[in-house]
Formats: structure tokens, C-alpha cells, sequence
């Protein structure tokens, strides 16, 4: 409204001129003084933000030397030097000149304290040698230097008292104020601040002047040379001056710098803490008269009426529109801090505070509040194919399409990544947070379009449902979080509602995690050994490692139970270290006994992800002396396959050791033929599902029969696990697979039972028809 009543103004100034001189000169002087006006703005905040840093940079040197005072109260000189030279004090602050430790001493201790000052002088002491009170005479109590480190040799007596200065009185007064004490020292360019800090004991300043007194230990203090500083805020502003001051109860003190043009305008800036600064410089007021062309313009007889009409327009306008400019830029900050800057929603800041909201307003309607959680599937795989461009705009499209399919008063929002989040309540969930999850699912099903190709989406999402008086945003997020990792297991694809069943499940895998670091530090795994046999000799060809957990309360825990937290904790790498040298030092010890077995290890994925498995077997084989051709290192196609290139280097230098590779559990996972030839293995052990169903399943029998002629192909030796009785054995021989496994022949025995085993008859079943 102000803008259209000073426009009307400025027109009817101009009213005698052409149309178009008066807009072609107001358009000139608006430029300029807009382009003027924000320069001096600009240079003025630029000025003021780096003497403010330069305020806050010195306060982080008198504040640790305040706490060096307190926590070293006998310091000598030496000690104080090498404070300020750990701190770098005179290379990260070059405007200070000189940095002391001043002590209030009472008349009846100086004798004292000149004996020390003689030992451990702070600056020249008197021609003779002896400490002496400048200026001298009798006075309650002297103002003196306690420690004292110069940028030069300092010419400072040791014994000057500097209450008897013109620093007196404010050093005083700061210490019955608690606040800091500013004092100009000399005049010119090399003017000096003497920044003098009170110090109390405990490091706090106390709440009464008499508790100050009392708890008074001295000052800090820094002398500087504002120029310094000054001519840093000046360096890139020509024409410009500055009047840096500081003003409290105890001290005020002005600097000045800098040259400005004749008829210069200021601005003052509150730096806070009772520093400000005058900022002086040359502003344009933007007029037709700054300008030829507006001049040429305005011939004619109108030069008076448009010139008028601008300034008035300009200073009129001028206020408001720097006012709108703040808030501009406030409000952008503000949604910058509490949105996604990606897709613009909500970000977990934000979301946090309105689920706050949603929820307190449950309690009183009594209603639920609601979290899905939302995760993209194979989010990862968009981006590599094709390209974080695409990437960003699928999650912008997700972002669109959630906000759709809500009601006025849910919320949609971004966790990063590929998450997102919905808070719904009310009438939204009626029909129950089911139903609203599997519109959610129902509206992202869709493909969309990115870069000109329809790119299908399955999404897995979670509920967590926040009732009653206790539940708060973080635990709703929480629940809806669990659930989703809950979603994740089930098979993705699909809505899981949180329940306190899940909660439990995480403690009790969080319980799980605390048992299995205590078990590897007491020593609580052991290993089993389930030997493999030759079905056409009956030889015991050797023995797999199976590691067994016997805790102190649960008894004898099978790997099935602990292995997936061992993975999912990291625990898994030096748990299959111990298995890995165990086992070698037992196949050792077979070795020495003249049983000549192999021994196969179980290799995680995780462990295989790291270049260092390498370098632990070389080192198991190494401390045990085990032959490297008797160890066999078995993996699961699913962990070759996680990364195929890093997999086929970190076998081909495990081959190189000497080592031998089987796939484990073949037949069950996704690995192609073409794959398959690259890697260097050496056995292919059949999965136990497909033994089972040998006699029953047509479909078993011809994976098995495929299996034993694809390692006769490629030179392998196939291993049947999981024999249980004669018809299988049977049927596998006919088939010519090599080795067997199972409680056929034995159960997973302890190193004796083994010993035992190859000790009966030369380790060799003899007869396996009698086996059953």
C-alpha cells in the first residue's frame, strides 16, 4: 500500500514530462541506488561479521588462559610460556601483543611475593637485582603481574602495580562486576586494548559484588592492537571507515580506521555483548542527477519534476523494501532448516515437531496417531543403471504422489536417503492404518517416467500406531522403524504393523549381540567335526569344522541361532578367525598323527568383502603348521556373488597359497555357468534339500544328476551333504557323486571322537551296505 502511494506521488510530480522520460530516468536512478545501497549493505555485514569473528577469536584465548589461572594457581613463568606456546597464542592471534596473569596482593604478603618474583621475574627487575614496587609507596594492596609472555622483549618492570595506572579503576571495576574490562592504551596508529578478564575460584563468576571479592583470584589479560584487526575488516572495502567500540558499566572504549568520502552515511551494527561498530562509506541515492542518460532524458523542461519524483519514490520505498528483503531471506532459512532440500518436504526435524503436535492432540480427542515408513526396494540399483539424475527425480516423484493420496492434515516427509515418512490422524485412520498403508502401496505401484522410460517401483512400508497419554515422536518413529526392518525380512513388497512382539525381538537380538562378545571373550565357542567319506573307497576323506556355542545358561546353542547376529554385528570376522585357526591347529595336530584329512572352514560373506581374509588364513596356516592343500575354504554362491570382480581376486590369491575352494550349499543360490568357470574351485557340495527329496522328487534327482555332470565338466568333485539313510546312499553312488556327508556315517563328533573314528580301521568305512 506504502509502494502505490509514493509511485502515485512521484507521478504527479512528473506529471508536465513525456511518459517516456519519466520512466526511462526513474528506471536509471532505481538501478543505481539499488546497486548502491546494496553495496554498502553487503560491505557493512561483511565488515561487522568479521570483527565479530575477530571478538569471539579473542575470547578463545582469554577464556583457556582464565582456566589456566584456576587450575594453576603457583604457575611460574616458564609455565605460562609454554601454555601460550601450545596454544599457538602470538601465531593464531597476531593483533595480540602481550598476554599476563595479574594478582591482587594485600600489603602484608608482598615481601613474599617479591621473593618469588626475584627467582621467577615477569619483566626487568630494578638495577640491582631486586624486586621493586613501581611507582613506589605504601598501599593496601598492589595490582601485580604474576606471569607475562610478550610478542617483543618486554620493557614492562616486574614490579609495576598496575591498580596505580589509568588500568586501575576498570580492572576494578571488573572485578566487582564479573564483567570483562576493555581500556584503550597510547594513541596513533599503534593505539593498544588492554582486555582485562576477572577470575574467581571454580571458574565462575559469583552472584553478589561481595561473593566476587571473595572468590576474586585475579585478571587475564591480553594487549592488543585493534589496527590489526581493523585493517583485516577493511582490506576489501576502499573508501570506508570504521568506528569499532565497546561500551558496559566498567568499561567504553572507540576505535577508529579507515578514510571515507566527504558527505559519507553510516550504519551502526550491534555486535552483541556490548560491542558495536559505525560503518562510513559513499552511497549514491540513486537520483537522475547521478546519471548523463537520465539527464539527457529530462531535457526539455522536466529535469526538477522527474528528479523530484525519484528522490521522493526511492526514500520512500527504500525502508520497506530492505524490511521485505529480511524477511525473504528469514523465511528461506527457516524452511532450508526443516525441509528436504531435494524434494521439499518435511525433513525428521520437522517431522518430529508435528508428530508432537499430532500426538497431543490425540490425547485430548483421544485418538490414534499413526508413522508409516516408507522404503523404496532396490533404490541402489536405479542409481546405478541409471544415474543419480534419475535417481533424484524417482524420489521427488514418490514425494508427489504421498502427498496426493493424504488427507489435509497428514504429513508426508523425507529421512534422507530412500526413506520417506507419513504421519497420519484422525479421520484418516478409520478404516484402520492398514487399509490407509495399502493405498500407499496401491499409488506408488505405478511406473514413472524418468528420462523418457517408465521405471516400475516396490515399495516396502511399516506402521507404528502411538496410543494413550506416554507415547512420544521419538518412540512412534521408533516402532514404525522396527516394523520396517520387520517388512525388510519378511520379503519386502509389502506393510508390516509394528507390534510389541518386534520390540522384543530387537532386545532380545540386542541381549543376543552382549552374549556373543561375552562368549568370544571367555572362550564359550568349541568346535565340532563331521568327517566326509569317499563313496566309492568307504575313506574318510577329512572333516568339516562346525562351530557350537555353549553358553552358560541357555546349554549347547546351534549356529542357526547365533550366525545371523554375528553377521549383522560385525562379530562374524573375529569369530571366523578363531574357527579358522582352531581348526588349523587341529588339522595339524591330525597331520602329525599321520592322518592325512582335509579340514573345510566356513567362510562368511563378510569376511570375504575383506582383503585381510587373505592374509589371516597365510597366518592360521603359518602359526599352525598345517599343510595349506589340506584346508578347504567353503563358501556360499550368494557371498561370491555380492561382488563378483573383488571375489575372483581375493580366491585367486587364496589359490596361490595353496588352499583349496568349495561352493557350499550349489545348487540353492544365482550363479551362472559363466561365472561359475571363472572362479578358481575345486568341490561342489550338493545342498542338503535336494539329498532329501532324491528318492521322492524327480525334480531333486535331475539337479543332482546335473550338478555331478557339471562337475565332472569342469574337473570338480562333488560333495553330497546331509546323508541320512542307505536308499540315498545308494542312489548318489549311481549318480558317481565323490564324497558324502552326513549322520549316515557320524554325527558331528569332538577332536577324540574323530581320533577315534581314524583311528577304527584306518579311517575307512569298509563296508558302506552296512551303513543304515
Amino acid at each position: 500500500m506504502r509502494h502505490h502511494i509514493w509511485l502515485l506521488a512521484a507521478i504527479g510530480l512528473v506529471g508536465i514530462g513525456t511518459i517516456g522520460s519519466v520512466l526511462g530516468a526513474r528506471a536509471i536512478a532505481r538501478t543505481d541506488g539499488q546497486r548502491s545501497r546494496q553495496a554498502f549493505v553487503t560491505s557493512s555485514m561483511d565488515i561487522a561479521s568479521t570483527l565479530k569473528l575477530a571478538i569471539q577469536h579473542e575470547q578463545d584465548l582469554v577464556t583457556p588462559a582464565g582456566a589456566f589461572a584456576v587450575r594453576n594457581p603457583n604457575a611460574t613463568q616458564a609455565d605460562f610460556l609454554q601454555w601460550t606456546n601450545s596454544v599457538r597464542a602470538f601465531q593464531r592471534y597476531p593483533e595480540v601483543i602481550g598476554i599476563a596473569e595479574l594478582a591482587m596482593v594485600p600489603a602484608s604478603q608482598l615481601s613474599a611475593f617479591a621473593a618469588r618474583a626475584v627467582v621467577d621475574p615477569t619483566g626487568p627487575l630494578a638495577a640491582d637485582g631486586t624486586f621493586q614496587v613501581t611507582p613506589a609507596g605504601n598501599r593496601p594492596y598492589y595490582c601485580l603481574a604474576t606471569a607475562t609472555v610478550s610478542r617483543t622483549t618486554s620493557t614492562t618492570p616486574a614490579g609495576l602495580d598496575f591498580c596505580d595506572t589509568e588500568l586501575g579503576a576498570p580492572l576494578l571495576r571488573a572485578r566487582d562486576s564479573g564483567e570483562d574490562a576493555y581500556v584503550p592504551y597510547g594513541t596513533g596508529k599503534n593505539a593498544e586494548l588492554v582486555w582485562g578478564t576477572p577470575v574467581y575460584r571454580d571458574g565462575f563468576v559469583p552472584g553478589t559484588i561481595q561473593a566476587r571479592r571473595d572468590a576474586f583470584i585475579g585478571w587475564t589479560g591480553t594487549s592488543t592492537v585493534p589496527n590489526v584487526i581493523l585493517a583485516t575488516a577493511l582490506a576489501h572495502h576502499p573508501s570506508t571507515a570504521v568506528a569499532f567500540g565497546y561500551h558496559s558499566s566498567s568499561s567504553a572504549v572507540t576505535f577508529k580506521a579507515g578514510s571515507a568520502p566527504a558527505g559519507a552515511q553510516f550504519t551502526t551494527i550491534d555486535l552483541n555483548n556490548g560491542w558495536h561498530v559505525q560503518v562510513f562509506g559513499a552511497m549514491t541515492g540513486g537520483g537522475v542527477f547521478a546519471n548523463p542518460n537520465s539527464l539527457i532524458l529530462l531535457v526539455g523542461g522536466i529535469v526538477v519534476s522527474l528528479s523530484l519524483g525519484v528522490q521522493l519514490y526511492v526514500l520512500g520505498t527504500s525502508r520497506s523494501r530492505a524490511l521485505q528483503l529480511v524477511r525473504e531471506r528469514t523465511n528461506e532459512l527457516h524452511h532450508q532448516a526443516f525441509h528436504d532440500s531435494l524434494t521439499g518436504l518435511p525433513n525428521r526435524a520437522l517431522i518430529l515437531d508435528r508428530a508432537g503436535q499430532m500426538l497431543a492432540r490425540s490425547r485430548r480427542d483421544r485418538s490414534p496417531v499413526a508413522a508409516f515408513f516408507i522404503d523404496l526396494d532396490d533404490f541402489k540399483d536405479i542409481n546405478d543403471t541409471l544415474g543419480h539424475k534419475a535417481g533424484d527425480q524417482l524420489l521427488v516423484g514418490v514425494g508427489t504422489r504421498l502427498d496426493s493420496a493424504l488427507r489435509q492434515g497428514d504429513t508426508v516427509g523425507r529421512l534422507g536417503g530412500d526413506e520417506f515418512v507419513v504421519l497420519a490422524g484422525g479421520a484418516s485412520l478409520k478404516a484402520g492404518g492398514e487399509v490407509l498403508a495399502g493405498r500407499i502401496l496401491d499409488v506408488l505401484s505405478g511406473p514413472f517416467e524418468i528420462s523418457d522410460s517408465d521405471v516400475p517401483l516396490a515399495v516396502t512400508a511399516s506402521i507404528g500406531i502411538a496410543e494413550g497419554d506416554r507415547a512420544t515422536p521419538g518412540e512412534l518413529l521408533r516402532d514404525a522403524d522396527i516394523a520396517l526392518y520387520q517388512a525388510k525380512a519378511a520379503g519386502k513388497h509389502c506393510a508390516v504393523l509394528f507390534s510389541s512382539a518386534m520390540q522384543e525381538s530387537v532386545d532380545d537380538h540386542r541381549h543376543l549381540e552382549v552374549d556373543l562378545h561375552d562368549a568370544l571373550e571367555d572362550g564359550q565357542f568349541f568346535l565340532l567335526y563331521q568327517p566326509t567319506v569317499d563313496l566309492a573307497t568307504g575313506d574318510i576323506t577329512g572333516v568339516e569344522a562346525l562351530i557350537r556355542w555353549q553358553h552358560p545358561q541357555r546349554g549347547i546353542v546351534l549356529p542357526d541361532e547365533f550366525i545371523p547376529a554375528l553377521e549383522s554385528s560385525g562379530l562374524i570376522v573375529p569369530v571366523g578367525q578363531w574357527v579358522l585357526e582352531a581348526a588349523c591347529r587341529q588339522g595339524a595336530a591330525w597331520q602329525n598323527m599321520g592322518h592325512r584329512i582335509t579340514v573345510s572352514v566356513n567362510v562368511s560373506a563378510v569376511q570375504l568383502e575383506r582383503d585381510r581374509i587373505v592374509d589371516e588364513v597365510h597366518m592360521a596356516l603359518g602359526a599352525s603348521g598345517f599343510e595349506p592343500a589340506r584346508l578347504i575354504l567353503e563358501l556360499t554362491e550368494t557371498a561370491l556373488m555380492r561382488d563378483v570382480q573383488a571375489s575372483l581376486v581375493r580366491l585367486n590369491r587364496l589359490k596361490a597359497i595353496g588352499v583349496g575352494v568349495a561352493i557350499d550349499d550349489f545348487g540353492t543360490g544365482y550363479s551362472s555357468l559363466a561365472y561359475l568357470r571363472q572362479f578358481p574351485i575345486d568341490e561342489l557340495k550338493i545342498d542338503q534339500s535336494f539329498v532329501a527329496g532324491i528318492a521322492d522328487s524327480s525334480e531333486s534327482a535331475a539337479i543332482i544328476h546335473t550338478l555331478v555332470q557339471l562337475g565332472k565338466v569342469l574337473e570338480l568333485k562333488t560333495i553330497a551333504e546331509g546323508i541320512e539313510n542307505h536308499d540315498q546312499l545308494e542312489r548318489l553312488r549311481a549318480e558317481h557323486v565323490d564324497i558324502g556327508q552326513g549322520f549316515l556315517f557320524a554325527r558331528p563328533l569332538d577332536e577324540e571322537g574323530i581320533s577315534r573314528l581314524l583311528n577304527t580301521a584306518a579311517g575307512k568305512f569298509k563296508d558302506l551296505r552296512v551303513l543304515s
